[in-house]
């Protein structure tokens, strides 16, 4: 888990970002510009790969959905950036792709950094992306580093005519792609939920050291997931605080809703970390009762042959005049009353269910 921290202390040390990246250090594809006009009456789309030549129009009276497609060209991104005259600390930002969430008021644009957050199951791993939306009047900008189809549900939408807010209303559209990835959030927290799920059955029939080792790995990347989604709620919560957009009652009921949205995947996250520690001390509690099980029947044994011991060293004592030394049956009958003596003590232990591990309290 580690690795995905230490992107931020080597770029506090001068080395490259890249160099600790569990992902590839550069994408293969090449970046393009994804510009999806909406209007009233519909939604055209257009992709752009070279911004040089052609430069995306906004028509008066649209609101624009700009995606970029792949942040390792430095020069798209500020070409974006001088387009629509984004602050040099938001594009910073968008470049350095080790951030911690944040939301941050421009005046003219708001900007947003989250992570993409989803689950390997071939690598059996939470992978984190950041993406990030720059909006502001007439606009939304986002930035993402890969390609993905995080957003392809709400570009179909828009394309069939849903959503006809969000073709209207810049706050509506921004509101509806952090919702997207609150959403991813959620179905990212299934998948461990259920993996989890099937630990713990493994853990109530026979788990063992790998059940716990299953488990100490879940653990890590709930804590993952926590520590990247922590921050949210403190940024998000004095966001909505803010007197801009407090005033503003349209505004404020779509950012409140993004902020529940996040309290909820937040307390998924604590259900999951409470479950893993219920589950760590269930197997540390299944370890006890084994070791006293095994301890038991030690001390069964033990208690079984301590006449024995006592009947051998009495009359294994050199004296001549010992009951039944002298007798020709002694021996034999004294392995008989040995016998007996094992046997009558199985037999009581077997009445108390001390042999079967569920004994009398009394």
């Amino acid at each position: 888990m580690l690795d995905r921290f230490k992107k931020r202390s080597r770029r506090a040390k001068g080395l490259p970002a890249e160099a600790a990246s569990p992902f590839p250090a550069r994408p293969s594809f090449a970046p393009y510009v994804v510009v999806h006009t909406l209007s009233g009456n519909g939604v055209t789309i257009r992709r752009y790969d070279s911004l040089e030549e052609n430069d995306p129009v906004l028509p008066e009276g649209c609101v624009a959905w700009v995606r970029v497609v792949g942040v390792h060209d430095a020069g798209l991104v500020q070409t974006i950036g001088k387009r629509f005259g984004l602050h040099a600390l938001l594009l910073e930002d968008v470049l350095d792709t080790g951030h911690r969430p944040v939301i941050e008021d421009y005046d003219e644009h708001i900007f947003i950094l989250l992570r993409l957050l989803a689950y390997s199951a071939e690598e059996r791993r939470v992978l984190a992306e950041q993406v990030g939306l720059a909006a502001g009047d007439g606009f939304v900008l986002t930035f993402q580093e890969r390609e993905h189809n995080l957003w392809d549900d709400v570009a179909l939408r828009l394309e069939k005519g849903g959503n006809k807010t969000a073709r209207r209303s810049q706050p509506h559209l921004t509101h509806a792609l952090i919702s997207a990835i609150l959403d991813d959030y959620i179905l990212t927290l299934g998948q461990l939920a259920e993996e989890i799920e099937g630990i713990e059955q493994t853990l109530l029939s026979d788990g063992g050291s790998e059940a716990l080792t299953e488990i100490y790995r879940l653990k890590r990347e709930v804590l993952f997931l926590h520590r990247s989604l922590w921050p949210l709620r403190e940024v998000l919560g004095r966001f909505v605080k803010d007197e801009a957009i407090a005033s503003d009652p349209a505004t404020a009921v779509l950012w409140n809703d993004i902020q529940q949205d996040v309290y909820q995947v937040l307390d998924a996250v604590e259900t999951l970390r409470e479950m893993l520690s219920e589950m760590v001390g269930l197997s540390m509690t299944k370890a006890e009762l084994r070791m006293n099980a095994v301890g038991q029947y030690l001390t069964l044994v033990a208690t079984i042959f301590l006449p024995l011991n006592f009947l051998v060293g009495f009359f294994g004592m050199n004296f001549d005049n010992l009951p039944l030394k002298s007798e020709e049956w002694g021996i034999y009958g004294l392995l008989g009353f040995m016998g007996l003596t094992v046997v009558g003590m199985a037999a009581y232990f077997y009445r108390k269910h001390w042999l079967t591990g569920q004994g009398e309290s009394r």
